[in-house]
Parts: structure tokens; C-alpha cells; sequence
């Protein structure tokens, strides 16, 4: 009984990978975050507003 349960608990955790529209989705909003944040950090370097 208790060799089912594990073999259950063990097929219930199979790795799958993110879709591919996700990882890139997720690059491309680590990229225009950074880009926003350079700004931000010029902007005040120039003096504000």
C-alpha cells in the first residue's frame, strides 16, 4: 500500500518546463524594467524635472 502512495507522489512531480512565450515575455519585461530604471537614475543625475 505504502510503495502505491510513493509511486503516486513521485509521478504527480514531473518538471515541466515553462512555455516559451513566458521566458521570453519575462526578458523582455527584465529589459524595459532595467531601460526604465537607467532613466530614472539619468534623469536625476541631470537634475530632476
Amino acid at each position: 500500500m505504502e510503495e502505491q502512495n510513493i509511486m503516486a507522489s513521485e509521478a504527480e512531480d514531473v518538471y515541466e518546463p515553462r512555455p516559451r512565450w513566458q521566458v521570453w515575455g519575462a526578458r523582455i519585461a527584465l529589459v524595459l524594467f532595467l531601460a526604465l530604471i537607467a532613466m530614472y537614475y539619468m534623469n536625476i543625475a541631470r537634475g530632476g524635472l
